[in-house]
């Protein structure tokens, strides 16, 4: 019987040994390729397809502006007079593109993706073995040159983009 109880004693005391080994922590997002509704907004992206971008928008200022042909909006796509940088096209046209997908409050409502070159990528992502603390996963990087970060909500048609990947409106709270 004392040795039973001391064998039970002694995986009592590993319990949370084992419970810490397998809660998981931060994890670092996997580069995946876009999924099919990603690759057409993309798609969209490089050939200049408004109206397969206005399908993928949710209602909002994003959208709105994309109605309009907003100057500051086709910047932010397209960037001006053949400069690219800083824009979507510029990171796009530069294939593979590479996504991760981001945490998310609330996953059944709201995603968030980040869209990356996969060269600057693998160039930026810091070395394999990091503990999970160092890893908490910001974007590695500078947001619109590097990447860019969009966010969807899922509305009765289906998955829509909110932000047109960080377009700065009013509302958004990007910028």
């Amino acid at each position: 019987m004392t040795k039973l109880r001391h064998t039970l004693t002694a995986l009592a005391a590993l319990l949370p040994v084992a419970g810490c080994a397998t809660t998981s922590g931060p994890v670092e997002p996997m580069c995946r390729a876009p999924n099919a509704q990603e690759m057409q907004i993309f798609r969209a992206v490089i050939g200049r397809d408004r109206q397969t971008l206005i399908a993928n928008s949710a209602q909002g200022p994003a959208r709105n502006a994309l109605l309009r042909n907003d100057p500051y909006l086709n910047n932010h796509l397209w960037g001006s007079q053949g400069y690219t940088g800083g824009t979507l096209l510029g990171v796009l046209t530069q294939p593979p593109p590479c996504v991760l997908d981001m945490p998310v409050a609330d996953p059944a409502t709201q995603r968030e993706i980040v869209v990356y070159q996969r060269a600057r990528y693998d160039a930026l992502r810091p070395p394999m073995g990091l503990s999970p603390e160092a890893v908490m996963f910001t974007p590695w990087g500078t947001h619109r040159q590097d990447y860019f970060r969009c966010r969807f909500v899922n509305t009765a048609e289906g998955w829509r983009m909110t932000d047109l990947c960080a377009l700065a409106t009013a509302q958004s709270g990007i910028g």
